[in-house]
Formats: structure tokens, sequence, C-alpha cells
């Protein structure tokens, strides 16, 4: 929080509550892809993907992230 303008050593009221934001938000997510991925056993990506259409700029972050986990996994078997 601190590179966002808070002070050094951060207010712990201010980091509950964002801890709070995140776990709610992390919880809702999931629960929504388990919820696309109806009767299959598992849930995958696509089923987040399908949860955050509508947030393209979450979907473009995690299409990032995705292509850059593909690019480390194909450099790791070149060593």
């Amino acid at each position: 929080m601190y590179g966002f303008g808070d002070s050094s050593p951060s207010n712990p009221e201010s980091v509950d509550v964002l801890e709070d934001i995140l776990i709610d938000y992390i919880n809702t997510t999931c629960v929504e892809a388990a919820r696309v991925a109806g009767r299959r056993s598992k849930v995958t990506v696509d089923d987040f993907k399908f949860v955050l259409r509508k947030d393209p700029k979450k979907l473009a972050r995690v299409e990032e992230l995705l292509a850059m986990n593909k690019e480390i996994e194909s450099a790791r078997t070149l060593f």
C-alpha cells in the first residue's frame, strides 16, 4: 500500500479492510467459477475466464499471465 501513497508502516485497520475486500472478491470469483463449471468435478481456467469476461482489464491480465506461464514452461524445457 506504500506504493500508492500510504505511510510507510501501513495502518493495520487499512490492511484489515483491504484483506477483507480481497478475500471476499476471491471467494465470490471462485464460487461463481464453480457454478459455471456445474457438474464437472474440476474448475478450469476457462471457467474463470468466463466469470471475468465482463471485466476486460482483468481478463486481459489473466491472458497475459497465462501466456507468460506458457513461455516460462517452454523455457524450462530447454534447460
